[in-house]
């Protein structure tokens, strides 16, 4: 069974089955398929993707554009392929969302994992989490025309960049209780890497 592969925690990256996905044919397409994947938890009607993605076309243009891009995402994923088991892709006349079922791998899915009470398995779990971020939420992505998707990516980029502080300020706290300072400045200075103005991670350095 493929496997589809959402990288959103640095510059956007998409793969099936270890192959990044090159061939959408705009950042509309890599954005629809990113939001679906990253909101899957409802069904989104399609007039609400209307107005996250083209809010300025006319209802009969941003509809044929939607199921243009549509289209597209799901010709690249494989989603139209007639020997597919399992579409990534729940598609209806009225709305669209994501296969939570599918096999996929979202990063930002691994972000607000339940920690293990054990302090080393902790410590290796959030690493773990640490290693996920590459950097900013979708780093360098950017639908200038669409201010509500504009405005949902910073929303959920505050909340990955509290996530990855709180991560490192625990990694940090942690190694230094086990005498470990190396590893502890390590992710002290990375904290800094993040914010340079966070006072906690100064007096940790």
């Amino acid at each position: 069974m493929a496997q589809l592969s959402i990288l959103t925690l640095g510059s956007l990256q998409i793969a099936l089955n270890g192959a990044s996905l090159t061939n959408f044919d705009s950042d509309k397409a890599r954005g629809l398929l990113t939001y679906l994947a990253i909101e899957s938890h409802r069904a989104h009607r399609r007039e609400s993707l209307i107005g996250l993605f083209w809010p300025e076309y006319l209802e009969r243009r941003a509809r044929h554009t939607l199921s243009q891009v549509l289209f597209n995402v799901r010709q690249v994923i494989g989603d139209r392929k007639a020997n597919q088991e399992t579409t990534f892709l729940h598609v209806t006349h009225q709305t669209l969302q994501f296969n939570r079922s599918s096999n996929h791998w979202l990063d930002v899915n691994h972000l607000d994992i339940a920690l293990s009470s054990d302090a080393t398995t902790r410590l290796a779990q959030l690493e773990q989490r640490a290693a996920l971020y590459r950097g900013q939420f979708l780093e360098g992505f950017s639908l200038g025309d669409s201010p509500a998707f504009e405005e949902w990516a910073l929303m959920r980029r505050e909340w990955v960049q509290r996530i990855a502080l709180e991560t490192l300020g625990r990694l940090v706290a942690g190694y230094a209780r086990q005498n470990l300072y190396d590893k502890a400045l390590h992710y002290a200075w990375r904290q800094l890497d993040l914010d340079p103005w966070r006072e906690e991670a100064h007096r940790q350095v």
